[in-house]
């Protein structure tokens, strides 16, 4: 059982325990500080504690509105639905929207500090809510919000439709002189003579769901003098979205997921760190990336719907790259790639590639082999194959030492010839090599009784292949 808590702030007040209440003794700032960690709803409750906590919960400065309970009632309707009672699942949801909608309305109007951190909401909302998501827009603004994320995918499984997709307000940077003028709580730093005012204190913007255009990209980047990290995900109306000028201070930048109208990347002249890239299942050509004169970029993800061509050229203009990874969809990609530029500062590389069959895996230590500095090193094998095939014979690898690779893992090994060859090629080339992690695919088939049986085979065939040769110093791990 839970114990309540009482705490004493007066005589009048029923829930007063006295002066040797030691939590009672804490300034309200430190108190507002611990109920941050708390989740909403029950940050909320501590309101009942005493008259001093009626309205402590409400100055803290950040702010999630994450309802899981709502969420789980949409999965679990969504299950126990059948295609006939469709109309009665779209009712539900509905429903559940309007009471979230009601539950942040509510929270914004009893909410008494002058500024906020964080302001997320998170939950399946599109654009028949725009007018809801529009005001928590503008009322986190007016606090001097740091961190905004709307994050609106769906909780319950199904597809998302993008002509449903909230679209970000593009007009909300459009406030003329005169009517900002009248708004002083609406914190934001209007420009002489202009009709645009810019979102001074907004460190970092993240939707998931929401569209975005070209024009509304431009209009963020430019309206956002503070904003480090930028975070676009699943928006159906970004065709050519661009980046430049070393006047910004974008330092990380996350695209991924768009529609099949998005065309193309383009990031030149910038101070960004971090880039992440990929694109989604419903595309079919490949996403045009240029990168040009990126001289602080270290660390790049790129996955699914790149043009490799590509690729390859613009890694010779990143000199300062110490973070790669890169997902294929076969090892014939990955032959694409070569010759391989070499990345004399790259520490880490990532690679993610799809097998359908047993192939040589030993195309990929070309890759490793153009970074000379490379310390860690990881393949996820996303193999399709549910039987093991019979093996060809083992091929012997390349003596390449390499003098500062500390760190491999093979993730979704099988025990296929390759894998074996890949793993060798590592422990016989790796001068000072520390750890080597392999992680087995995990395969469950239905066993006699209706319960899924775990196969074994990929980690009884990395303990009896690769321990033997496993050399005195060198840790073998099997997760």
């Amino acid at each position: 059982m839970r114990k309540k808590i009482r705490l004493a702030q007066s005589k009048d007040d029923l829930h007063d325990l006295g002066s040797d209440d030691l939590l009672s003794r804490l300034s309200d700032d430190i108190l507002v500080s611990i109920l941050s960690y708390l989740p909403l709803k029950d940050a909320a409750v501590t309101s009942k504690l005493s008259r001093r906590w009626r309205y402590l919960w409400c100055q803290r400065v950040c702010i999630a509105f994450e309802d899981n309970e709502g969420s789980g009632k949409i999965r679990r309707e969504q299950d126990s639905s059948t295609l006939n009672e469709w109309n009665k699942y779209t009712s539900f949801c509905l429903a559940e929207r309007n009471n979230y909608i009601n539950w942040v309305n509510r929270i914004i109007r009893q909410h008494k500090s002058p500024i906020i951190d964080e302001f997320k909401i998170c939950f399946d909302l599109d654009k028949n809510a725009k007018g809801a998501i529009r005001k928590w827009i503008e009322f986190a603004i007016s606090k001097n919000v740091q961190r905004l994320e709307l994050d609106l995918r769906q909780k319950n499984g199904l597809i998302s439709y993008g002509w449903k997709n909230y679209v970000f307000p593009n007009k909300i940077f459009d406030r003329k002189c005169g009517s900002s003028s009248k708004r002083p709580s609406f914190n934001a730093l209007v420009r002489p003579y202009a009709t645009v005012m810019e979102i001074k204190f907004l460190k970092a913007l993240i939707l998931k769901r929401v569209d975005v255009d070209d024009e509304g990209l431009k209009k963020i980047l430019s309206n956002c003098p503070v904003l480090e990290h930028l975070s676009i995900q699943g928006s159906c109306q970004l065709v050519k979205a661009k980046i430049d000028g070393e006047g910004l201070a974008l330092k990380k930048l996350e695209i991924g997921g768009c529609s099949a109208r998005l065309e193309s990347i383009e990031i030149c002249d910038s101070n960004i760190v971090s880039l992440d890239c990929w694109g989604s299942n419903c595309k079919r050509f490949p996403i045009s990336l240029r990168l040009d004169n990126l001289q602080k970029l270290e660390k790049i993800f790129i996955r699914k719907c790149y043009s490799l061509k590509i690729i390859n050229h613009m890694f010779c203009c990143l000199p300062n790259l110490r973070v790669l990874e890169l997902s294929l969809f076969s090892t014939q990609r990955a032959i694409e790639l070569l010759p391989f530029p070499e990345l004399p500062k790259l520490k880490k590389l990532i690679i993610n590639v799809e097998v359908r069959e047993d192939v040589s895996l030993l195309v990929f230590t070309s890759l490793v082999e153009a970074c000379p500095n490379l310390r860690r090193f990881k393949i996820e094998l996303m193999s399709s194959m549910r039987r093991r095939k019979e093996n060809r014979e083992e091929r012997q690898v390349a003596k390449k030492p390499h003098q500062h690779l500390e760190v491999v893992e093979i993730s979704g090994y099988y025990g296929m010839t390759g894998h074996l060859e890949l793993a060798t090629y590592f422990i016989e080339n790796g001068v000072v090599l520390k750890k080597l992690i392999i992680k087995p695919l995990i395969l469950a088939s239905p066993s006699a009784d209706g319960t899924l049986e775990v196969e074994n085979g990929p980690r009884y065939h990395a303990q009896q292949h690769l321990e033997p040769r496993t050399p005195v110093g060198l840790e073998l791990v099997i997760l």
